[in-house]
């Protein structure tokens, strides 16, 4: 393991050490192991670069045919890693600074990025899109031609969250892993469960069952073991409900940076059924936004769904008072609530009234009750509390 000069370079446990000492983060045990594995990964990928640029390819397949796997020096021969654990115990910072690392060292693959990273269900939406492009070109098998597309995407992809629920899309999985991993492709996932419990109870989960195995066989499960729920103990320390809002943006600003981490800031877009839904800020699985660009625009529910699906939770400005002029921002406002509430997502935000006066209109007022109770509700279990 060599220390580099710039600290995009940094293996991901240095990284960790450095975010310890400098009193960002808490020592956590569980955490250094995970990192330690992203180390060797990372270290194996180097190897496996050094040997194809020393071997010319023949070579490398007799190496393989002979010794196998543990003196093959092709990519494929490379295990990911699939990292799983409770909420808020780091997964999504751990693999933030392994892209990081990878990124800035680089694998040697001529023409092919090193890494890639995105949230699951941004990858998803992306796999629709180039099933649906390779169909309007003729493909006669569009699964296929989208594994052959997403694998020139980079040499490893990071999966944030990985978490199946849609037939649909447990239907297209193993078929497109298998494409992908025979390319080459590693893999890097984090998840709340373990494999064999993804689309767990779903719907002909029997179909999906190959690709759980294809998953395992290309990966090694690491559990971060339980522990500490940071992401908790921040968010139980931050009021989340902000009056009056004008007053309010340097407390969003800090409850922003305190539930990044550390993490890179950067604005992000999510694609729905050809909409963008601009986030202005996105740090790991936190979004920051205000309330008119998520609210003030012709959103439906499925674009909520799909928020609430690449977000762990929102800091959201500015939510005005609602009333019988407003009563469109209304219903959208009650739909973003609905998606996080039913995900288990969090909120923080700065709003003109509290809570219980938050909705003054009539067209929805039995509605929105429901939408108070569920903040209410959210209140109770420390998701929300009002300042």
């Amino acid at each position: 393991m060599t220390n580099g000069q710039n600290d995009h370079c940094l293996y991901p446990s240095q990284k960790l050490a450095a975010k310890i000492d400098a009193k960002i983060l808490h020592a956590d045990p569980a955490q250094a192991a995970i990192a330690i594995r992203l180390d060797q990964l990372i270290d194996r990928l180097q190897t496996a670069a050094l040997l194809r640029r020393k071997w010319p390819m023949m070579i490398r397949q007799i190496i393989g045919s002979l010794f196998g796997r543990m003196l093959s020096p092709d990519q494929a021969s490379v295990k990911g890693l699939y990292i799983y654990g409770g909420v808020g115990r780091g997964k999504t910072m751990l693999m933030d600074m392994f892209h990081e690392s990878v990124a800035a060292q680089g694998l040697d693959r001529p023409n092919l990025p090193a890494i890639w990273r995105l949230h699951f269900h941004d990858f998803m939406v992306l796999v629709q899109d180039v099933i649906h492009q390779a169909r309007s070109k003729g493909a006669d098998d569009p699964i296929e031609m989208a594994a052959a597309n997403l694998a020139r995407r980079g040499a490893v992809i990071c999966f944030d969250e990985m978490e199946v629920r849609d037939i649909a899309d447990a239907m297209i999985l193993a078929r497109l892993f298998s494409g992908m991993l025979k390319r080459g492709v590693i893999v890097v996932a984090t998840s709340n469960r373990h494999a064999d419990d993804l689309y767990k109870d779903g719907l002909h989960r029997d179909r999906f069952l190959p690709f759980i195995d294809l998953l395992k066989q290309r990966c090694e499960m690491c559990q971060l073991d339980d522990g500490t729920d940071w992401r908790g103990a921040v968010l139980a320390d931050l009021p989340a409900w902000h009056v009056p809002a004008q007053t309010a943006r340097p407390q969003l600003e800090s409850a922003f940076d305190k539930l990044a981490g550390g993490a890179a800031i950067t604005a992000e877009t999510i694609r729905v059924a050809g909409r963008d839904i601009t986030i202005e800020r996105a740090a790991g699985d936190v979004g920051f936004a205000s309330f008119a660009s998520l609210c003030d625009v012709p959103l439906g529910a499925r674009d909520y769904l799909a928020i609430a699906g690449r977000f762990a939770g929102l800091v959201l400005s500015d939510v005005p008072q609602f009333t019988d002029a407003n009563e469109n921002v209304a219903r959208r406002f009650m739909w973003l609530i609905d998606a996080l509430y039913d995900r288990g997502r969090f909120l923080i935000a700065s709003a003109d009234a509290d809570i219980g006066n938050l909705y003054q209109g009539h067209q929805w007022q039995f509605e929105f009750a429901r939408t108070a109770s569920r903040l209410g509700e959210m209140a109770k279990r420390g998701r929300i509390q009002e300042a």
